[in-house]
């Protein structure tokens, strides 16, 4: 197995990111795969690991299937207002752009990209993704 490898031109937060364990989200809370398993993701620039992340297989997505239907059915997304649930879509797109140098970072080294590129296209273009489809996910 290769050891991580932190790029020179990526920051300490999103370094510190990349070195950190990576769960899957399953009803709000971060687990790690019923397995125990996990795959690496490599930078296909350089073919070299950037982190490690669970690795789900069908014992997860039927907790996830579970927990979002539980959360469909009596969690406080499908009680609240529409313009409360725009409120917390705003949020999320705020948080986006805060955080955007890491998001470029984290975007570039996963496809191979130039950072200038992802910091100039997708990365801006993201929160207008979200405002333009406000009804995806579920907020809890």
């Amino acid at each position: 197995m290769d050891t991580l490898f932190v790029h020179p031109r990526i920051g300490d937060k999103t370094a510190a990111f990349l070195g950190r364990e990576h769960k899957l989200l399953i009803g709000g809370k971060w687990v790690p795969a019923q397995s125990g398993k996990v795959f690496d993701t490599h930078d296909p620039g350089t073919g070299r690991v950037i982190a490690r992340v669970a690795e789900g297989d069908a014992a997860d997505i039927d907790l996830a299937v579970k927990a979002a239907r539980q959360a469909f059915e009596s969690g406080p997304w499908s009680r609240i207002t529409p313009s409360e649930r725009g409120r917390l879509v705003w949020k999320l797109a705020d948080l986006l752009e805060q955080h955007a140098e890491e998001f470029a970072e984290i975007e570039s080294l996963d496809n191979g990209k130039p950072l200038t590129s992802a910091r100039g296209g997708d990365v801006p273009l993201s929160p207008d993704s979200i405002l333009a489809r406000p009804a995806i996910g579920i907020i809890e």
